[in-house]
């Protein structure tokens, strides 16, 4: 039996789909909550396959009918999975380091390359770009060393990853539009000690037509 301990999660999850029966040896490599969600996947996985035998039997496969019936279907194991992802992605960031975001964008991706819940929930556009600035602040860490700071980090749950996702993008629009004072955005910026990485890869991404505005007038007050 391997040992848990000394496996990374990469390592765990590629065990987990070559051996998604051995499910004695699963439950004891994953802590519970892991496992939980490796179960619901795979009871997700299982459920698609009988939808999709039912909707071929009924000659429906392919219709706009099919649509219906796997939203009815796999709604309550939806939010099944998104509970035990929650749950999972509060525990790792509240451990604020490298290897527990990490191991977070490992859950995310996997349940990206599934299909699974990462497009029915909104909290789930917010994490994969607050990914990606992770990933951007790391490298600029690995290259300036101590000298940077993965302010990132100072993100401890779902709750403060969204919360901050969005209000950063509605502070922009509000700057952009000169309906905002300036005062407030900086003093957010500054009040969660954010990068300019953090925020140069939020308006990059979102919906602000006028990036070069915004950028300038945040660049002036905070990172002169």
């Amino acid at each position: 039996m391997p040992d848990k301990n000394q496996w990374e999660l990469s390592n765990k999850i590629e065990y987990w789909k070559e051996r998604p029966d051995e499910r004695e040896v699963l439950a004891e490599l994953f802590s519970p909550t892991e496992y939980r969600i490796l179960e619901t996947i795979r009871q997700f996985e299982m459920l698609d396959g009988l939808v999709t035998k039912k909707l071929k039997a009924v000659g429906k496969a392919g219709k706009v009918e099919e649509t219906f019936i796997r939203a009815e279907e796999e709604a309550g194991i939806s939010a099944l999975l998104k509970k035990y992802v929650m749950e999972q992605l509060d525990f790792l960031l509240a451990q604020g380091t490298v290897e527990a975001w990490m191991d977070i964008a490992i859950w995310y991706f996997l349940l990206k390359e599934k299909k699974y819940i990462v497009e029915d929930y909104w909290e789930f556009p917010a994490l994969e770009a607050m990914i990606e600035v992770f990933m951007k602040e790391l490298k600029a860490f690995l290259q300036i060393g101590g000298a940077f700071h993965i302010s990132i980090l100072s993100l401890r749950s779902m709750q403060e990853l969204t919360d901050a996702y969005f209000k950063v993008i509605f502070l922009c629009r509000r700057l952009e539009y000169g309906v905002e004072p300036e005062e407030e955005i900086m003093e957010y910026i500054q009040k969660m000690k954010f990068s300019d990485v953090v925020i140069h890869s939020i308006i990059s991404e979102a919906q602000i037509f006028n990036k070069e505005k915004v950028l300038k007038a945040i660049e002036e007050r905070c990172w002169k």
